[in-house]
């Protein structure tokens, strides 16, 4: 009786935070890692290690601000994100999802390795070009494996397991970017670094030989659905040529700031393109769609119907119209359409999360290495041991501390604590820039002054250049900055990854992630040119101060999502997946 009666009982669910233990024995969890390496690589090469070269150019804060928007792609990959929606490959050798990997993985490294060879001193547009592509090609593969890495995820600890391992795998390639860079490039110079970093990008590739392709589901759970099937036609077309039009008029405002920047004398000022221009941009090519699908949704409803392609002799103008509003407008629909008020709440997030980190990042090598505006003026060794050495452990850590959180408190909690440390740490680099004082009893009052400055001090001493009697005071300052900074990164990366990840619809993986993931960039990419001139008005101590109250509204937006969440019904445990 006794044995018949524990039969039918339900067998008793593992914690969650032992099943995402025994998860990583999967194969997917290796592909993942060395994919994540193979999206770093290049982001690190183009918008890190390429600011470092022309710092030592004696390039500009503002020239190297204008010339971080070829990173732009980042930004906007989710424009052409609807190309890979479908897992489908012309020539599908590995599998259409593997295919395309592979197939962008080559270029990017041919890209990189034509890099080493070009003269930003001399041919700085030529240098401008060859980073637009690397930049294009890698968002472009930044879609693909987000796409892979929410289809092949079975389980939200496979989520969020994944994720951790994509923010470690892309801090690895900081890693290799960051310290091996610098000091390949402080003993034999840039044309070493950025061969280097080509064949790294090969030896990556294996995550995509590794990487198994996702199932292929046709049961009645994954029908491909739209919403346009009870809309008006005249409604459709309008829709998405609006659309259209509003991101041609958004690169050319682009292109235009961009072209006028390497050509005009003077040039035209990145704060009054920002506060000009940026805006519109910004509606142009999030709002604009966004309150189209909230339109769409309010005149006809929100129950999608299976697709059904349009007859045999339809013109081609409608198919394409029809494909591109499948394409854009559903993902939206579907994303207002089930989180409601809510959705514009995940868009506010996705703006505003990342904005100190994508910011800053065009500026961190110019403040650490040049000597003007209130820049730092260590070598290029100071900052490969401080900065992508023992700050790529802080960030590898800080990532790991933020996935083992997630494992027992989950998503949210951990959202918000990033939020407030990613603000905090611009607090760091203020006092770093104006000398130091409160780092200073920081380290007296933890008592580690003595062994950190002994480390630093023989850290400073690997450049052959002189440092001074205070190398080990200075060296042990930016340490304490950048730990703190990268720590708080690596625990916020995990967090929003794991939080975006966790509102996408498998069904519209490649765009509503690309979207997502598009804007945490987006604000921050824009906004490089108008810092830059404010750093050399200002200098770099009132730009960390700004982005310090800044960071504020992430918080206040992730507090207002975690209530939303709370407040949300339970799930029924019968439920099928969206």
């Amino acid at each position: 009786m006794t044995d018949l009666a524990g039969a039918g009982a339900p067998e008793k669910e593992a914690p969650r935070f032992i099943r995402a233990l025994k998860a990583m024995r999967d194969r997917r969890m290796a592909a993942m890692f060395l994919l994540a390496l193979a999206a770093g690589l290049p982001y690190g090469a183009v918008l890190g290690t390429l600011n470092a070269w022309l710092t030592t150019e004696g390039v500009s804060p503002s020239t190297i601000g204008v010339l971080s928007i070829v990173t732009i792609g980042y930004a906007f990959k989710f424009l052409w994100s609807p190309a890979f929606q479908s897992a489908h490959h012309p020539f599908p050798l590995l599998g259409p999802r593997r295919t395309w990997l592979l197939s962008l993985q080559l270029p990017i490294a041919g890209l990189l390795f034509l890099l080493a060879f070009s003269n930003p001193g001399e041919h700085i547009g030529l240098v401008a070009v060859i980073a637009l592509f690397a930049a294009l090609f890698s968002a472009t593969h930044d879609i693909v494996l987000d796409a892979w890495r929410i289809e092949v995820a079975r389980s939200d600890e496979d989520k969020d397991l994944m994720a951790a391992l994509y923010q470690f795998g892309y801090r690895i390639a900081g890693f290799i970017t960051g310290f091996l860079a610098l000091l390949l490039a402080q003993f034999y110079g840039w044309v070493v670094v950025y061969v280097m970093i080509a064949a790294m990008m090969v030896l990556a590739i294996s995550g995509t030989l590794l990487a198994p392709e996702p199932e292929t589901e046709t049961g009645p759970g994954h029908r491909r659905l739209t919403f346009q099937a009870g809309l008006p036609e005249r409604e459709r077309t309008f829709a998405t040529l609006l659309v259209a039009a509003g991101w041609i008029a958004a690169f050319l405002m682009i292109a235009g700031f961009v072209i006028a920047s390497f050509t005009q004398d003077p040039p035209p000022k990145g704060g009054v393109f920002v506060a000009e221009q940026g805006p519109w941009i910004v509606g142009l090519t999030v709002l604009l769609p966004a309150l189209g699908a909230l339109v769409l949704l309010l005149r006809h409803g929100r129950v999608p119907a299976e697709i059904v392609d349009g007859p045999s002799d339809e013109p081609q103008v409608k198919r394409v119209i029809r494909a591109v509003f499948r394409s854009i407008f559903d993902p939206l629909m579907d994303l207002i359409g089930r989180l409601g008020w809510g959705a514009l709440l995940v868009l506010l997030l996705a703006l505003t999360y990342r904005f100190t980190d994508s910011v800053w990042g065009s500026f961190a090598y110019p403040f650490y290495l040049d000597d003007r505006f209130g820049a730092l003026h260590h070598s290029m060794a100071d900052v490969a041991v401080a900065s992508k050495f023992f700050g790529v452990l802080m960030t590898v850590a800080g990532a790991a501390i933020g996935a083992v959180v997630i494992s027992f408190v989950g998503r949210m909690p951990v959202l918000v604590a990033g939020a407030v440390l990613a603000a905090a740490t611009n607090l760091l680099f203020a006092d770093l820039s104006r000398g130091g004082a409160g780092i200073d009893a920081f380290l007296e009052w933890t008592h580690i002054a003595e062994p950190l400055r002994a480390f630093a001090g023989w850290a400073a001493h690997i450049s052959p250049e002189g440092q001074g009697a205070d190398a080990g005071d200075r060296m042990a300052r930016l340490m304490i900055a950048i730990s703190g900074e990268n720590l708080a990164g690596g625990f916020a990366s995990v967090a929003v990854v794991a939080f975006l990840t966790s509102v996408v619809n498998p069904r519209f993986a490649a765009v509503q992630y690309a979207l997502l993931a598009s804007l945490t960039m987006l604000i921050g990419t824009l906004g490089r040119p108008w810092l830059g001139a404010m750093i050399e008005t200002d200098g770099y101590y009132s730009v960390f101060i700004l982005t310090f109250w800044l960071g504020g509204v992430a918080v206040a937006l992730s507090v207002i999502e975690w209530v939303r969440q709370a407040r949300l019904p339970p799930a029924p445990e019968s439920a099928a997946a969206p």
